[in-house]
């Protein structure tokens, strides 16, 4: 969750943040890192690979559809932009999931 939330405020606020960390440059330059390798991955239609880095860098393929951000894009759009149709495939169901489902049943008492 820490992992999540961090990739999200740093997404959103990367190009304020670098400068105010200047001095301590080991968490932003792994968080870049990570998502560079995730990108490439993505973008080489490597699936094996994008699986191996993101257990690498212990980020779930839930949390990497639902936030990460490659070129100003989602990772889905990026990976069907870059025409990486293997790797788009494999993000399918993580990206259904997010669209969430809502069922409706009616619960009547039974007539007597």
């Amino acid at each position: 969750m820490k992992t999540a939330l961090l990739f999200a405020v740093s997404l959103a606020s990367a190009s304020v943040a670098v400068p105010a960390f200047a001095g301590n440059e080991l968490p932003n330059r792994y968080i870049n890192n990570a998502l560079v390798e995730v990108c490439s991955e993505t973008a080489a239609d490597d699936r094996l690979g994008l699986h191996k880095t993101l257990k690498a860098y212990r980020i779930s393929k839930q949390n990497a559809v639902a936030k990460v951000v490659c070129n100003g894009q989602a990772l889905t759009d990026f990976a069907r932009n870059q025409q990486a149709f293997k790797v788009a495939a494999m993000l399918e169901p993580y990206e259904a999931r997010m669209k969430g489902r809502v069922t409706i049943q009616d619960v009547a008492a039974a007539p007597n």
